[in-house]
């Protein structure tokens, strides 16, 4: 009998309980869920906690990760919905984008269970037949996987790179982060604070609105409890209804997120430095935070990066930066490739502002499983691709796509498709009929699919073009903000970035004596690292590695020669 089951629930039958399951109540799964549920089918939303919102209320990330153009958001949608239900600003309140989630569930007829921790997943011949939880059994035609690690999709036997895996780096997750609670804190000292600190000093710090971001030279005598665990960055501020301060600041190293016993222990530790943060925050700067109490820490950890999906199309960082569009686009990104350190102490990773690109449909489909999506920061995106396409606003988007399909798929006379007995999201992405039907309802819905502009024009052709790519895949090929849609190979590069591409590869690969002479560059040269690199000092740092001078004219190195040089140094 077990044999007839996928067969029946493809036909369509009426004892077939609910059309589509989705795993994971994060903001992607709502969504997901929710414009399921619009588009006519029956729906249920697994959560295994006991709260709706994933990172944003388990784990208070309280500011959204925008991205714009001369149109305004890059995400429509059920997202924009949401976001402007809590304010229309970059910080808001976690109890109110809970309450708004479980309404937007209600309102659309999702049946939610949480505490519904996954327990087992059926597989037969590439299909998912049935999941299993502490409740029961629960089969149904079609699976939606929206949790950070695609727990689901593991499960189900998907293929996946671990963490920075497929940069040949080392296996390394980026740090996470516990959030926490300050009540007692004056928001008119921060907010003149923080944009003194910017306006004066020029450290990128400000406030405005519910948010803030900055106290970076306050906080770099912070010595932590373990250097090789904790790392204490410039606070980034969430103001919150009752007036307490959400605080996003305190990084975490050596956490596998695939694992929830290291998770756990991490977060129970991070605790208990926090408290340690309040008293360090208390004694340097009493004007602001003389008063401070911590009031709570999140209840779960800020993961960033677990796995990363082997679909049906893995979206690569050149893709990203340059702004690719595909015929499969089924939403935009925009925010900048942005990674955080994988080391205590490490410099950030900021490779530059993409120009607006899309997603493919393809990517959140994985290899070898026909009836499973996957959406979240753990789908088809190589690991730096994901330092832009793991944020909240595009996971959004990308659940109400998948929602969609799914709709779309259950009922397969209207995509286009030949109609079949089984429903394959892998068939339903290979067919530019459904990819049409697809987009069409989503730009009803109010989704954005494509750019205000064009991207720059290409520098394929220009030296170093080829070397600043493979550089670019594996993270090491740094470019500041402001080269949007570029590699900027005819500008000079920065010493900073130069640097920081030298640093991070001699981390990764324990290359000790390397790492401290570029450091020592960073501590000598301090005052230079956002001025072009000239080729005298490039020199001096050259033979300082051992490495031959770079000969050529005097001046400034451009990003291209540079990605030359860094293509030899960096194998």
């Amino acid at each position: 009998m077990r044999r007839l089951v996928p067969l029946l629930l493809g036909l369509g039958l009426a004892w077939a309980q609910y059309d589509l399951v989705v795993y994971g109540g994060t903001p992607q799964g709502v969504t997901a869920a929710v414009a399921a549920a619009e588009e006519g089918l029956k729906v249920l939303l697994l959560e295994p906690s006991d709260r709706l919102g994933g990172v944003l209320t388990r784990g208070w990330l309280a500011t959204w990760d925008l991205a714009r153009d001369k149109e305004g958001l890059l995400q429509g949608g059920l997202f924009r919905k949401l976001y402007q239900r809590l304010g229309g600003e970059a910080s808001f309140d976690v109890a109110d984008a809970e309450g708004a989630l479980r309404a937007m569930a209600e309102g659309a007829g999702v049946e939610v269970r949480l505490q519904e921790p996954l327990l087992e997943a059926e597989v037969e011949e590439g299909r998912l037949l049935a999941l299993k939880t502490p409740s029961g059994r629960l089969e149904a035609p079609l699976f939606l996987d929206a949790s950070d690690t695609a727990e689901l999709a593991y499960r189900a036997g998907a293929a996946f790179t671990l963490g920075r895996e497929d940069t040949g780096l080392d296996r390394r997750q980026m740090a996470a982060t516990l959030v926490f609670r300050l009540e007692g804190v004056p928001w008119g000292a921060v907010f003149l604070a923080l944009n003194f600190e910017g306006q004066v000093r020029r450290t990128g710090a400000g406030a405005w609105g519910r948010s803030g971001w900055g106290f970076a030279e306050l906080v770099r005598g912070y010595a932590p409890s373990d250097p090789a665990r904790f790392h204490l960055r410039g606070l980034n501020l969430a103001r919150q209804g009752d007036g307490s301060l959400l605080v996003n600041a305190l990084l975490l190293f050596g956490v596998d997120g695939t694992d929830p016993l290291s998770v756990e222990e991490a977060r129970a530790r991070a605790a208990k430095e926090a408290e340690r943060v309040v008293e360090y925050l208390k004694a340097k700067d009493p004007l602001i935070f003389g008063t401070a109490r911590l009031s709570g820490t999140a209840f779960a950890l800020y993961l960033r990066e677990t796995r990363h999906l082997q679909a049906l199309y893995r979206l690569r960082a050149e893709e990203v930066l340059l702004g690719k569009t595909f015929p499969d686009a089924v939403a935009l990104g925009g925010y900048p490739l942005d990674g955080q350190a994988y080391f205590p102490g490490e410099t950030p990773y900021l490779l530059g502002t993409p120009a607006p690109y899309g997603v493919p449909f393809r990517s959140l489909v994985p290899k070898g499983l026909k009836n499973l999506l996957v959406v979240s920061q753990a789908a088809g995106f190589d690991s730096v691709a994901a330092f832009s396409a793991r944020v909240v606003p595009l996971q959004m988007a990308l659940g109400e796509a998948a929602g969609v399909a799914a709709a779309l798929l259950r009922r397969s006379p209207w995509t286009g498709l030949q109609p079949t007995p089984l429903p394959d999201f892998a068939a339903f992405a290979e067919s530019p009929g459904a990819i049409r039907k697809l987009q069409e309802r989503l730009l009803a819905r109010g989704a954005r699919l494509s750019p205000a502009e064009k991207p720059p024009a290409s520098e394929e052709g220009k030296r170093g073009y080829k070397e600043a790519i493979a550089l670019l895949r594996r993270g090491l090929f740094a470019g500041p903000y402001h080269l949007e849609g570029r590699l900027g190979l005819g500008a000079p590069i920065l010493l900073g970035d130069f640097l920081a591409n030298l640093e991070h590869y001699y981390r990764a690969r324990g290359l000790e004596d390397p790492l401290r002479v570029v450091l020592k560059a960073r501590e000598l040269y301090g005052n230079a690292l956002h001025q072009p690199l000239e080729r005298a000092l490039l020199n001096g740092l050259l033979r300082a590695l051992g490495e031959p001078s770079l000969p050529g004219p005097e001046g400034p190195i451009s990003r291209g020669e540079a990605a030359v040089l860094l293509f030899r140094l960096l194998p």
